[in-house]
């Protein structure tokens, strides 16, 4: 597996609450902790083209449905006429 070694900058607080632990803890942590943050990005992306797809597509429904509205009208209107001429 390659590895890169990265500068965080921590408050003197914030590294006294790791301090304690051994460099490879350390190591261990901050890996688990940027796996961990990578994949909720990547969650969240995810999450953010389904949003917009599924958007993209309630666009498309409502123009099609408002496309057949008057269609669905006029079939309405015939079935009336088409009933009152049967009643003669």
């Amino acid at each position: 597996m390659h590895s890169e070694k990265i500068a965080i900058p921590l408050s003197e607080e914030l590294f006294s609450e790791i301090k304690h632990l051994t460099e490879k803890e350390q190591d261990q942590l901050f890996f688990k902790m940027v796996q961990q943050y990578v994949e909720r990005k990547k969650k969240e992306q995810l999450i953010q083209e389904l949003k917009q797809g599924y958007e993209e597509m309630a666009a498309i429904n409502r123009r099609l449905s408002e496309s057949f509205a008057y269609c669905e009208w006029e079939a309405q209107e015939r079935m009336k006429t088409i009933r009152k001429a049967s009643h003669y």
